[in-house]
């Protein structure tokens, strides 16, 4: 890490500690006024060597230079596509929109057709709108979108000519408390995006939130930020915690952690983090794919807030992550399970800085007619649930029937309603959909509540969620929650890496059919006591069993951008046949497999590591081995950073050869990466292993 801005003073503060800016240009005025000099933002590129810091000064300059440019190509009101990429520029123009009183949309430069079509979508609801990128994306990614005739009322501005307007001062601009700030598009479980109002005001009130919940009042505090800051854990977290609260922040690109899960680590560790974290996947990468001769180098005793949400939040992750990364002095405490959403802004609750996560160990067979009862850890058929902590004193959480809206008792389960300062003003365009998700009412209460769609209960004053009302199976009267059964399953099989699962159920003769689709890393497993582990484990658990298991190739399983599983969108896909799978095991006996013979590891030569290269990107991605060649580009195969980081661990565990999960990106094709192995292979001195593999860090 570049250790030049790690002395800069964070500048004191004229204000009273407890008094809240009223907009988050207050607070950008504010830091430029008393700290200007202070970092605020280092920038890491994709290259780690690549680095940037910015100054609260240096912010206030080029958020003026924005904000003068957005004035002039979209008075306001209006609506601007902020399609950057993650950096300086973005987190700049992002502000501009606030401070020139025009409606900021997140969004990202589409990178393929899926996202292409998605960014469409957008657009299409916004209508009349203008896009803000790159002279590069504009060129590029974005090429197709400005020739689409669907997109006419679609207004296009280059960003390097807006970064070079004319800065006048920030007391020049002014936010208006109740305007709505921004549009946070969300894709829902049907991969239809909606746009969230989300105004100035709820902005402020859930950035006070976070800051008192995190503790980030206290003095050196420092956050270390690889999600993307397209969606709300990301920007509200990540980008604009920062400003408001008045710390430095490293923002590092998504793709570094994916890459190679120890950066993330090793960038808290070097920064001095405080704060840092990402759903249950990004913890879960760390205990699979960081090497114990990796765990020398870190020193996590910095790290005191460790937030995990946005996704199911699985104990046994969290427990194996305290104990995996306890030797780099990494604390329990730090665990921060947390709950929240964009229609909420971002965060709804949290536990107590420095305390201990909570858990409750109940019964899994009680938990499926919907009751709550306490059973003891590791005993058959027991299920541990992780506390998302306490709900914040300026929201008012209520669990309720979903059917009949009366609110349910102390652990009975019911959906979750939020009402708050915090909660959004809707979705942009959709009024009837607005009406039914943000104004529902109760009884003894004048206020507004937002239905979240979350099912959960209360356990004195911890909030437990069990998950979605859209996802939840109904066999034979009883209610499943999806990622019970797929965890249990991920428990049921540890021998394949990454086993990630997606549950659902369709209609049967006598009772919903229980499909259950399996992503794994190759197609010669054993199929068949794959499926008798993972049903004897839910038999046992639950006292049900999958009906149909379809094993699929990497990438099958979409998510939405926050990184949720869209089940019913794989659920249609399945229904019309749109499934690409190695095998499908069917209790009824009709079993149907695509078996592909797979090559030993053999590295005397490069051709014959070529080979087995060629036959796991086939396994990864469904391929034929014939449609690879030698020189196709990793990208172009569709060979995801996960399974990759697979292919590299097999070489290390199974053939003690160590390869830099940047071999990747420097070796990038089968030919290429077959040379380097190959080199390593005959040449395995312990300085030059250890010199690749640390290359990054």
């Amino acid at each position: 890490m570049n250790s030049r801005v790690i002395s800069h003073p964070l500048g004191a503060s004229s204000r009273a500690p407890d008094e809240p800016h009223r907009t988050l240009l207050d607070a950008l005025k504010h830091n430029a006024e008393h700290a200007p000099g202070a970092l605020v933002y280092q920038f890491v590129g994709h290259d780690s060597g690549d680095e940037e810091a910015m100054t609260n000064a240096e912010l206030a300059m080029l958020v003026s230079r924005y904000a003068g440019a957005i004035r002039h190509l979209a008075p306001a009101p209006s609506k601007v596509v902020l399609v950057l990429p993650q950096g300086k520029h973005f987190v700049a123009a992002y502000f501009g929109c606030i401070a020139a009183k025009a409606i900021a949309v997140p969004a990202f430069p589409p990178k393929n057709p899926r996202q292409t079509d998605r960014l469409k979508l957008v657009l299409l609801d916004l209508d009349d709108c203008l896009v803000l990128a790159d002279r590069e994306t504009l060129h590029t990614d974005l090429a197709e979108l400005r020739r689409d005739p669907d997109l006419k009322r679609v207004h296009w501005a280059v960003a390097e000519e807006a970064a070079q307007e004319h800065a006048s001062p920030l007391t020049a601009f002014h936010a208006e408390e109740g305007a709505i700030a921004m549009l946070q598009y969300t894709s829902g479980s049907t991969g239809q995006p909606r746009g969230v109002m989300v105004s100035n005001a709820n902005l402020v009130s859930n950035s006070e939130l976070i800051k008192q919940c995190f503790a980030h009042h206290r003095p050196h505090r420092r956050s270390v930020i690889w999600l993307p800051p397209y969606h709300d854990m990301g920007l509200i977290g990540g980008v604009i915690q920062p400003v408001y609260a008045g710390f430095a922040a490293l923002l590092m690109p998504t793709s570094l952690l994916v890459r190679h899960p120890y950066r993330w680590l090793k960038a808290i560790s070097d920064f001095r983090g405080t704060s840092s974290g990402g759903p249950n996947f990004a913890f879960q990468m760390c205990v699979n794919h960081v090497r114990d001769r990796d765990l020398q180098h870190l020193d996590l005793s910095c790290w005191d807030i460790a937030f995990c949400g946005a996704e199911p939040i699985h104990h046994q992750t969290m427990v194996d992550f305290c104990r995996r990364f306890a030797s780099a002095g990494f604390r329990p405490s730090a665990i921060y399970p947390c709950y929240g959403m964009a229609e909420t802004t971002l965060m709804v609750s949290g536990k107590h800085a420095l305390e201990d996560f909570q858990a409750l160990s109940v019964s899994a067979q009680a938990l499926v007619k919907g009751q709550v009862t306490e059973q003891p850890s590791g005993t058959p058929g027991s299920h541990t649930l992780v506390s998302c902590g306490q709900v914040h004193a300026s929201l008012d959480v209520r669990i309720v029937d979903p059917a009949l809206h009366n609110e349910r008792a102390e652990r009975e389960i019911g959906e979750i309603w939020v009402s708050g300062p915090s909660v959004t003003q809707g979705y942009w365009g959709h009024t009837e959909k607005t009406l039914q998700t943000f104004d529902q009412r109760l009884p003894d209460s004048d206020g507004r509540y937002l239905r979240t769609g979350d099912l959960g209960f209360m356990s004195g004053d911890q909030l437990f969620v069990t998950g979605r009302i859209k996802e939840v199976l109904i066999v034979r009267g009883a209610n499943y929650y999806p990622q019970d059964l797929e965890q249990e399953c991920l428990l049921a099989c540890p021998d394949i890496v990454h086993f990630r699962t997606a549950t659902f159920a369709i209609p049967g003769v006598a009772h919903e059919v229980v499909v259950m689709v399996v992503e794994v890393p190759r197609a010669d497993i054993d199929h068949e006591g794959v499926v008798k582990r993972m049903n004897t484990r839910l038999t046992e658990k639950f006292g049900i069993r999958a009906n149909v298991v379809v094993f699929v190739p990497r990438r099958t399983i979409k998510t939405t951008t926050s990184g949720k599983l869209q089940r019913l969108d794989l659920r249609n896909r399945y229904l019309g046949g749109n499934l690409p799978a190695y095998h499908v095991w069917d209790e009824h006996g009709e079993s149907t497999t695509r078996a592909r013979e797979r090559r030993a590891f053999d590295p005397s030569s490069v051709d014959t590591i070529l080979h087995w290269i060629t036959d796991r990107i086939a396994a990864i991605t469904g391929l034929d081995a014939s449609q690879i060649h030698r020189d196709d580009r990793f990208v172009d195969l569709a060979l995801d950073s996960v399974a990759s980081l697979d292919m590299l661990s097999e070489l290390d565990h199974r053939h003690g050869i160590g390869i830099a999960p940047e071999a990747l990106y420097t070796h990038n094709t089968p030919a290429r990466l077959a040379q380097e192995i190959f080199n390593v292979s005959t040449c395995p001195t312990p300085s030059s292993q250890e010199g690749a593999l640390h290359a990054a860090g």
